[in-house]
């Protein structure tokens, strides 16, 4: 079970090449990718179907050959437009792998981007120049996710250097002063919010306690919260907790009251109810289905 934490504790690569490398696929009608942040970069190519991701507030709809740019530190999601399926890959690293403190290239091009002064655009569409040649470099680049080449780490640091180099050939940056210092600072509360709710999901939470986490009032908060998670906080605590169940009962040294208890639900049936709606079985059939093919 994949439980996501909003803020990404997974390591992409090792401390030395800090690069992953994943490819999705979503068919028609799954979640496409949870609301979370992480402290690397990322390049995220759409390689079919559609669908609309979220990068701080603004929504882009993306679709096979447009490719999105997500800077570190920033709040994004991915949601099905008219249920449609949706195919991606993602290349998550860290920008200070690609730099060398004092060499001329880091300071006329990527301290820029570090300090966020200046950040590449964030949807190249298939319909222009940018996205196609970004697709050019992303390819053999998303083939090494399993090659065994003891050159890779040099390939990967090539490829992404191409790929900011077709950015900056196109002047294709957006000035980092053009992003609201206010969306910048909502977003910070946000996270905090978000990591509180991770922390004490298993237990009852209310909105005016979450609010005051944030420092809004309850309406705005509300109102703030599914702008950039595209639930309610109820439908994101409640989501969470069934994951966290789904995951205990996946261990299968768990049972179903067990789990429910654990991940925070005092009302069975609820539990029974919520938990189907998110996989489509019950908790009991959830716990048991791998035990067939055993």
């Amino acid at each position: 079970m994949d439980r996501r934490h909003l803020r990404e504790e997974r390591r992409h690569g090792s401390p030395d090449f800090p690069v992953g490398i994943y490819r999705m696929e979503r068919a028609a009608g799954d979640p496409i990718l949870d609301s979370h942040w992480h402290e690397e970069a990322e390049f995220l190519a759409v390689e079919s179907g559609e669908a609309v991701f979220q990068i701080g507030l603004s929504a882009y709809h993306a679709e096979a050959g447009d490719v999105l740019f997500i800077p570190g530190g920033e709040l994004h999601g991915g949601y099905a437009r008219n249920g449609s399926a949706c195919s991606y890959a993602a290349i998550v690293f860290r920008l200070d792998w690609l730099t060398s403190p004092g060499d001329g290239a880091d300071r006329r091009y990527f301290e820029p981007l570090r300090s966020g002064r200046a950040v590449p655009e964030p949807h190249a569409a298939a319909a222009n120049g940018l996205a196609p040649a970004l697709f050019r470099h992303l390819g053999p680049l998303l083939e090494l996710e399993h090659a065994d080449d003891p050159a890779k780490p040099l390939r990967l640091k090539g490829g992404l250097y191409q790929l900011f180099a077709e950015y900056i050939s196109r002047d294709a940056f957006v000035r980092g002063e053009s992003r609201s210092a206010l969306d910048a600072h909502t977003q910070d509360r946000l996270k905090a919010v978000l990591t509180y709710i991770d922390a004490h999901y298993a237990r009852r939470l209310s909105i005016k306690e979450l609010a005051a986490e944030a420092g809004m009032s309850e309406g705005h908060f509300s109102r703030v919260f599914k702008s950039f998670m595209r639930r309610t906080p109820v439908e994101y605590i409640n989501l969470q907790r069934i994951r966290t169940a789904a995951a205990l009962l996946a261990e299968r040294r768990t049972t179903v009251g067990e789990a429910a208890l654990e991940a925070g639900f005092d009302n069975f049936s609820y539990f029974c109810k919520l938990f189907r709606s998110v996989f489509q079985c019950t908790p009991s059939e959830y716990r048991n289905r791998d035990r067939a093919v055993e």
